[in-house]
């Protein structure tokens, strides 16, 4: 929640506000092959590991017991 909050944030509206864009602009695109395979993808991951653009996804941290240290931004970051 802590990422989708920081988001949120940073576009200065709030978490139920960017929900709504967020399903509003899949809904509109959904038909487009991009958005369609990275719908496919998200579901083939799920359960896998927490997604791209969560705080601790992909971290060594959390399995080794100790604290976070990814805090630098994604590969895929557009911001």
């Amino acid at each position: 929640m802590a990422a989708i909050q920081r988001r949120a944030d940073a576009h200065g509206i709030k978490v139920p506000d960017l929900a709504y864009g967020a399903l509003n602009c899949m809904m509109s695109h959904c038909m487009e092959s991009y958005c369609i395979g990275r719908i496919g993808q998200a579901i083939r991951e799920k359960g896998g590991d927490l997604p791209a653009w969560s705080d601790s996804a992909r971290s060594i941290g959390i399995y080794e017991g100790k604290k976070d240290i990814g805090q630098e931004r994604g590969p895929h970051s557009a911001d």
